[in-house]
């Protein structure tokens, strides 16, 4: 197997994996009325330990938009999850807060938490798995495991002598 197939098949095994945790923890998270990115939202502003974020640093930490990330804090604030006010340091700024409500909602899922903890323990060692059996494929390919003074030499783009 080429080495383009193999990383074509860790992609698709390191996708199908995070499909399969995505679909766990959405099911579970639906019987708090919560969707996956809100749960990715209360716990990223749960790691900064009632410290609050700009706005603009929580859109990059959970991969929105800023006005994608203003959406969601309204629907978060609605139910009184989070709060919003200026930043204290730049007025022109804003920054949002896990609630009381919030982090006693992040308690009660703490046996969501925990179950996505052994998924993602699970899916890795899966995954590991999975790359080891592409090195080794890809090792007896090449003719064997190498060892450490037997390194592989560069393709001939990578070589000092070829550029």
């Amino acid at each position: 197997m080429a080495d383009d197939e193999l990383s074509t098949s860790a992609w698709r095994e390191l996708q199908s994996l995070c499909a399969q945790v995505d679909r766990a923890l959405a099911a579970e998270l639906h019987r708090f009325q919560l969707s996956v990115q809100e749960y990715q939202a209360l716990d990223h502003l749960h790691t900064h330990r009632g410290r609050a974020v700009r706005v603009q640093d929580f859109a990059g930490a959970v991969r929105l938009s800023h006005s994608g990330a203003t959406r969601l804090i309204t629907r978060l604030e609605r139910r009184e999850l989070v709060a919003r006010r200026l930043c204290a340091t730049d007025r022109r700024g804003i920054e949002v807060e896990l609630t009381t409500a919030g982090a006693e909602l992040l308690g009660r899922l703490q046996p969501v938490r925990a179950a996505l903890a052994g998924a993602l323990s699970d899916a890795g060692a899966r995954l590991a798995d999975s790359a080891l059996a592409c090195v080794l494929r890809t090792a007896r390919a090449d003719g064997g495991p190498r060892t450490p003074h037997q390194a592989p030499q560069p393709t001939a783009a990578l070589r000092p002598d070829r550029v």
